[in-house]
């Protein structure tokens, strides 16, 4: 669920996680401008972090962030991560940003979904690269939706929708078409929604919510046309998580230094316990 910051949204259920995924609105501003890109790296507190952004083509091309990573990545509508100083910015303006998070190992990432993308699987593709690169298994995976435009705001072709059915089978396909007055409506959320599911994740681990960016109060493509300005996606570990694990940390060195290796030991592995614990 969304909680609502006035300038942003934040998704309560990754906070408990302890990470942070926003999504801004029209009050904050618009994240084409540095002004205002600035101004919301000050709210969020965010600026001693390193900022990975792309430029965004409706590609399902995702880079992994490793400590050889460049910060601007051209042709690039999604990344992955397990760095604790990373902030991972996508921008939209109807499009749907899928936030991704192994509670297990803590790898996360964010992907631009446009219609493109979503026929791409960009969402599962970076899923399928999280189970490679970090070893996350499917179980563990977390997967929220962002802010995107609605099904009865999203008109298509006929042509689209004829697009999807040759490609997809009627299950992926549920919910996801509206024919009304003979025109045809397309669920972005929806269709992400029945992809997941059918790659394994589990449905309590799906998060999704009813907003709209063409209804509510944020910059919408379809409503603004070019004069659109972008909102924007970030995803990063929450300090308090970082520093709640640090001090952790010292306690056990403490222990350790002063009780010996075997009770280190079993401190330790309470600590992993725990951490798991406060995780799920």
């Amino acid at each position: 669920m969304f909680i609502d910051k006035k300038f942003y949204y934040e998704l309560e259920e990754f906070l408990k996680l302890g990470l942070k995924a926003i999504y801004t609105t029209k009050n904050f501003g618009d994240v084409k401008k540095e002004e205002d890109r600035n101004k919301i790296n000050s709210i969020l507190n965010i600026k001693d972090k390193k900022i990975y952004s792309g430029f965004q083509t409706h590609s399902s091309n995702i880079v992994v962030i490793d400590e050889e990573t460049i910060i601007y990545s051209e042709d690039t509508d999604g990344f992955i991560t397990k760095r604790d100083d990373v902030v991972i910015f996508t921008k939209y303006a109807d499009c749907l940003p899928i936030y991704i998070y192994d509670t297990e190992n803590g790898a996360f990432g964010c992907v631009h979904s446009g219609w493109v993308g979503s026929f791409e699987n960009i969402g599962l593709k970076a899923i399928e690269m999280m189970i490679k690169e970090f070893n996350s298994k499917i179980k563990n995976i977390v997967v929220a939706f962002g802010v995107g435009i609605s099904l009865e705001n999203y008109e298509v072709s006929e042509e689209f929708y004829l697009k999807f059915k040759r490609k997809f089978n009627e299950k992926l396909l549920e919910k996801v078409f509206l024919k009304k007055e003979n025109k045809y409506y397309f669920d972005n959320q929806q269709f992400n929604y029945n992809l997941m599911k059918e790659s394994g994740v589990q449905e309590k681990n799906i998060i999704t919510n009813n907003l709209c960016t063409y209804r509510d109060n944020f910059h919408s493509y379809r409503r603004e046309k070019e004069d659109s300005g972008r909102n924007g996606a970030y995803i990063f570990v929450d300090k308090n998580r970082k520093k709640w694990y640090n001090n952790l940390l010292i306690k056990c060195t403490l222990i350790i230094s002063k009780q010996g290796a075997l009770r280190g030991c079993l401190v330790l592995r309470s600590v992993e316990e725990i951490t798991k614990i406060r995780r799920n």
